[in-house]
């Protein structure tokens, strides 16, 4: 089962691990260019999930009011497939909920609108492009 922390503090260890997980999955893999990815970094909350104490997960979120902003949802190469975006997910759901939030919401990439809509978010508006790639508005209500 997947551990996950969170945090809003750049200079933990935490905060180190979401990056590399992010570098791994969005610039090496994706080929977004770094200086897009790491843009916006001050002020999100960061979620990590570990295995075995070793990174596997992450997503970061900005927390406004009633409606949270999910970002940066990634898995490891090597261990997706093992329901571990869906803990994520799940986690990030719960800790919304306990805030009092009355939405989620997400830009997905079209590729892992699938993964979203089995979660229960559906799409709205037109597609359009985030880091050059084709993206869609989700969004659940609590």
């Amino acid at each position: 089962m997947l551990e996950i922390e969170k945090t809003v503090d750049l200079d933990r260890d935490l905060y180190k691990d979401a990056v590399a997980i992010r570098e791994q999955v969005f610039v090496n893999e994706q080929g977004i260019p770094i200086e897009k990815e790491m843009k916006g970094e001050d002020g999100p909350c960061y979620y990590v999930g570990y295995i075995d104490g070793h990174p596997v997960a992450t997503a970061r979120v900005v927390k406004k009011a009633d409606e949270w902003l999910i970002q940066r949802v990634a898995v490891v190469s090597e261990e997706r497939n093992k329901h571990y975006g869906t803990e994520m997910m799940a986690q990030i759901e719960q800790d919304a909920l306990a805030q009092r939030a009355e939405r989620l919401i997400l830009h997905a990439q079209d590729d892992a609108q699938s993964f979203y809509t089995q979660l229960g978010y559906q799409v709205e508006g037109d597609q359009f492009k985030e880091a050059d790639l084709p993206h869609h508005v989700m969004i659940k209500d609590l």
